[in-house]
């Protein structure tokens, strides 16, 4: 028993990625648990308390989940229940709440995906040795749309706390996202690199949103799992996932926000973005960091 383990920035597909996934007839996708942000429940409450309040609502992932598979629906009076049982079992390691889990979803394998787990090494430290056979996919996005995207969450939703996102190095601070496209990507980089090539798996999500028969179909293969048109079909229907939506007014995320609004998959644009020229968030330097482009090249972005 393992589960798959989706790591990535924020704003780089991981909702569709992580929804569409979970959807295959042999997975099923959660929201984001953000159980590796602390080692057991009692510390994870106290993150969850301190930290909720500025960069969302880190709580209901964890407690759709216990309310759906738990108590076999998510209303607001199981919510409440799931709530209570996290306050009383403070003890509980939180890799042990993971493996109830994928024992309750079991013999599906989970899909889990919480842009909490990449923040710093010691949360992606604990995903990296939870469980000897959990899969990885490293799921990127071209730095100069990642950023764009970036930029435009700043400004349409007035989201403030932007971590790791500012130059520190101007006054007053500039907004950068490569800082943040950068630091995390190196991390995870650098988490997997003692994992054997066989569980893990660097996914360019334009391609997956471009090609999604055939990748999806790659992913599923890669993973053991069916890969017939039906089971491709499936997955092709994130908004079918029991957290897709919504949920109860004391839980009512667990995912991105957009997503939850609008679920329903549709065709991806292709952008046309370069490593090449100056940023439009930033007019003070030349473009992309040397560091930033020899990255992305790895990823195999121009």
């Amino acid at each position: 028993m393992y589960p798959l383990i989706i790591l990535a920035p924020p704003r780089s597909f991981s909702s569709v990625t992580s929804a569409m996934l979970g959807q295959h007839p042999q997975m099923y996708g959660l929201p984001e648990l953000n159980l590796f942000a602390a080692d057991n429940l009692e510390a994870l409450t106290r993150y969850f308390d301190s930290d909720g309040h500025r960069t969302g609502r880190r709580w209901d992932g964890l407690l759709r989940v216990i309310a759906e598979l738990f108590l076999r629906k998510q209303t607001r009076g199981t919510v409440s229940l799931a709530r209570k049982w996290v306050l009383n079992h403070g003890d509980e390691s939180t890799v042990g709440v993971f493996e109830k889990i994928m024992r309750r979803a079991a013999p599906k394998i989970v899909v889990e995906k919480s842009i909490t787990t990449v923040w710093n090494n010691e949360m992606l430290g604990r995903a990296v040795n939870a469980f000897p056979d959990t899969r990885f996919i490293h799921l990127t996005r071209h730095p100069r749309s990642h950023g764009l995207s970036m930029m435009e969450l700043m400004e349409k939703r007035d989201w403030q706390i932007a971590r790791g996102i500012y130059d520190h190095s101007t006054n007053p601070p500039t907004p950068d996202p490569q800082l943040l496209w950068y630091r995390i990507n190196s991390r995870i980089v650098d988490a997997l690199s003692a994992i054997p090539d066989d569980r893990k798996l660097q996914v360019r999500g334009e391609d997956l949103l471009l090609n999604l028969d055939q990748k999806l179909a790659e992913i599923s293969e890669w993973m053991g799992l069916r890969t017939d048109n039906e089971a491709i079909e499936e997955m092709k229907h994130p908004e079918r996932s029991p957290f897709a939506s919504i949920g109860p007014v004391n839980a009512p995320m667990g995912n991105d926000h957009k997503f939850l609004e609008d679920p329903v998959l549709k065709p991806y644009r292709v952008k046309d973005v370069s490593l090449d020229g100056k940023l439009s968030w930033r007019d003070d330097i030349e473009g992309f960091s040397p560091e930033v482009r020899d990255l992305a090249t790895r990823f195999g972005y121009t």
